[in-house]
Parts: C-alpha cells; sequence; structure tokens
C-alpha cells in the first residue's frame, strides 16, 4: 500500500499527517481559516506535502464545516480518488449505542477509536485543544466492538480559559499558556497561569480517580497536553500521545478503505 494522507481540521489548526504502513513520517500544520479558497487551501497543503509522491488515498475529519467541503476537494486532486470523511457510519470499533445518536464530535470518536486501538478499554481520553474534551470508553460486551462509549465531558480549553479571564475580567491580563512549576502563584499572572494548566491536570486526575477502576487506561493529547502532563496525578497509567488522532485516522482509513 502507498503512503495515506490523514487531515484533521480542528478550531486552531489544520493537521496534515502522512503514514507509510504504520510509521507516521511526517506531520504539518496550518492555521484554520473559516475563509480558505480552494486555491488557498490547495497551495497550503501542498506547500505541506511532497508534490511527487504518490497516495494511495486520504481520509479527513473535521469540526470546521465550512472548509469541509473544499478540503475533500483538495484531497481527492492529489490522490486520485474519494477521500474517507470521517462520520457515524464508518468503522471504528467503538459501540455508541447507549450514546445520543449524533451528539459527539468526530475528532472525540477518531481519538477514542486510537486510543482503545492501542491500549483496549477502560480508557480516558483527554484532548487538550481549544476546548478541554474528556471522552470515556468502557468495555464492550458485543465482541464486533473493542469499547462502548460511556461518556465526557467538554471544558474551556487552557488557552481559551485565560482568553476568556482576560475579556471578561477588567483587571486581569492577557496570557499565552505556558509551563507553570507553582501549584500557587504569587502574582496575578501566575494565579492566573496555574488555575488554567495546574488546575486543569487536577481536574483530570479527580476524575480518572472517581470513575473509580483499577484497569483505567488516561491517555492525554492535543496541544496544551505538554503543559498539563506533570500535573496530572491518578491511580490510573497515564500515557501522552501527540498524534493520537492522526493514528486514528489511519487505522479507521484500514478498515474501511475496501468498502
Amino acid at each position: 500500500m502507498n503512503k495515506i494522507i490523514t487531515v484533521d481540521i480542528g478550531n486552531s489548526n489544520i493537521v496534515v499527517g502522512i503514514w507509510d504502513k504504520a510509521l507516521l513520517e511526517f506531520t504539518g500544520r496550518l492555521q484554520t481559516k473559516r475563509d480558505y479558497t480552494e486555491k488557498e487551501l490547495r497551495l497550503a497543503i501542498w506547500d505541506l506535502i511532497n508534490k511527487k509522491t504518490a497516495y494511495e488515498g486520504a481520509i479527513l475529519s473535521s469540526v470546521v464545516p465550512e472548509i469541509t467541503q473544499i478540503t475533500l476537494t483538495v484531497l481527492e486532486e492529489i490522490v486520485g480518488k474519494n477521500p474517507l470523511l470521517m462520520n457515524p457510519d464508518l468503522q471504528c470499533g467503538i459501540d455508541f449505542s447507549d450514546y445520543a445518536k449524533g451528539a459527539i464530535g468526530m475528532d472525540r470518536i477518531v481519538d477514542l477509536s486510537a486510543a482503545v486501538a492501542i491500549y483496549g478499554a477502560p480508557v480516558m481520553v483527554c484532548d487538550l485543544g481549544t476546548c478541554t474534551t474528556i471522552t470515556v470508553a468502557k468495555n464492550s460486551d458485543i465482541e464486533a466492538y473493542s469499547g462502548k462509549l460511556f461518556g465526557g465531558m467538554i471544558c474551556p480549553g487552557v488557552q481559551l480559559s485565560l482568553d476568556a479571564q482576560a475579556q471578561r475580567a477588567s483587571q486581569l491580563p492577557q496570557l499565552k499558556a505556558k509551563e507553570t512549576m507553582s501549584l500557587l502563584g504569587t502574582d496575578t499572572a501566575s494565579n492566573m497561569m496555574s488555575g488554567a494548566v495546574a488546575g486543569c491536570g487536577l481536574m483530570i486526575s479527580e476524575l480518572a480517580n472517581r470513575l473509580n477502576d483499577s484497569e483505567l487506561k488516561v491517555v492525554i493529547t492535543g496541544g496544551f497536553g505538554k503543559l498539563v502532563m506533570p500535573w496530572i496525578s491518578t491511580q490510573a497509567k497515564v500515557y501522552y500521545e501527540p498524534d493520537l488522532l492522526l493514528r486514528g485516522l489511519y487505522e479507521i482509513y484500514l478498515g474501511n478503505c475496501n468498502q
């Protein structure tokens, strides 16, 4: 099989991954712009990847509908056939029968599919991006599925929390998320940073403990994962997977490419 293109359109970034069999050999990022023209996006993606490479296929996950169709068109031009678009009808190894139909983002499904494939259920996936999304799968009683969606949370992301404080409180400064070494700050800025970064880690830790499952695994991913990881302390095993979503897209492509 030739190389596979995996693309994730998030609220802040478009992430492109190139897979050669099971090896992620390249990742690149573009800023998400909701007003991309087809020409602009085509040139931007071509600037990231090798134009001379033959690609077997592509798969797209998107939470930005304004540019989903344009991206599909660009990917079709690159690979020479219709790309897969992540949707609930694709096989992903997860049973959603106890969850509201169509009420979960495709990015969370992909993350969960990858985490279950790598670590097995039960697993809690924490994607620390624009929002902090937490998605939990337990073991499934149905042999055809590797895990069953149990539930989750959506919280303001680390940077979003800082932005909201600066915008809604007149005396709080605008800060960019960064590493914090102190649980409690000693001035306004460090108070805000520890609240956003350390507070996120403490929330994840307590949630994992309250699930009260000795076999639970916690998988951290997303752009702010590295900042929060030092503040996660739980009885569960914790793993950091920065490319979790791309891995999930690749696995889902393999499971659906012959259909």
